[in-house]
């Protein structure tokens, strides 16, 4: 099960900063995931809400190590144009093989599929992961709230070809049993140089 720190670290001081992304490296991710936001002078940075501090999307990926992926939220809308910019940079830091996008916006993911075809997506959701069970969607992983996630989803979106991810909000299940439903991946909260155990450590 591959592991991905939420935010970097989950300490209000290292959400979506640089420190985050090392405190991920420290503890051998398998991934960090940062939400990247756009800038009004078409830039961008990471933040999880507009009013959260913001650090350059470049001083994060800066501190990546060569062995740890990124999970690259794009927070809010994306035209084309965005979408170019923001794969490019995310390029100057990581393989493109190493980086999975996700988003909450089936329409940007669309984009993304057809502008870079080879690149893994992630749509997060409950909804959108049941619609996939009927139609091919153009996301390779489904992104699913722990305590919305029942194994026989998992194993459904698993013989359809897709990656499942929990995304542990609440951490009302521990990580061991997340582990048990058999999901290619989880979210966990890093914080103050070890991981979060209230109330079973997993999160997203």
């Amino acid at each position: 099960m591959k592991i991905i720190a939420h935010r970097g670290g989950m300490a209000r001081s290292m959400q979506n900063t640089p420190a985050g992304v090392r405190l991920a490296v420290q503890h051998h991710m398998d991934f960090v995931e940062l939400d990247v936001v756009r800038n009004a002078d078409g830039g961008f940075h990471c933040a999880h809400h507009a009013w959260s501090p913001k650090s350059a999307l470049h001083d994060c990926l800066a501190e990546l190590s060569a062995a740890i992926g990124l999970v690259a939220h794009l927070k809010g809308d994306y035209a084309d144009d965005d979408l170019a910019r923001v794969s490019a940079a995310v390029a100057q830091h990581v393989p493109l093989a190493k980086v999975v996008f996700a988003s909450h916006r089936t329409g940007v993911l669309r984009r993304l599929r057809k502008l870079l075809p080879q690149v893994r997506l992630a749509r997060f959701g409950l909804f959108p992961a049941l619609v996939a069970l009927w139609q091919r969607q153009p996301w390779d992983c489904c992104m699913i709230n722990q305590v919305a996630l029942p194994r026989w989803l998992v194993r459904a979106l698993q013989q359809r070809g897709y990656e499942v991810i929990a995304s542990c909000v609440w951490e009302l299940r521990s990580r061991e049993s997340v582990r048990d439903l058999g999901v290619d991946g989880a979210f966990v909260n890093l914080s103050r140089g070890k991981t979060e155990r209230r109330r079973g450590g997993c999160g997203s």
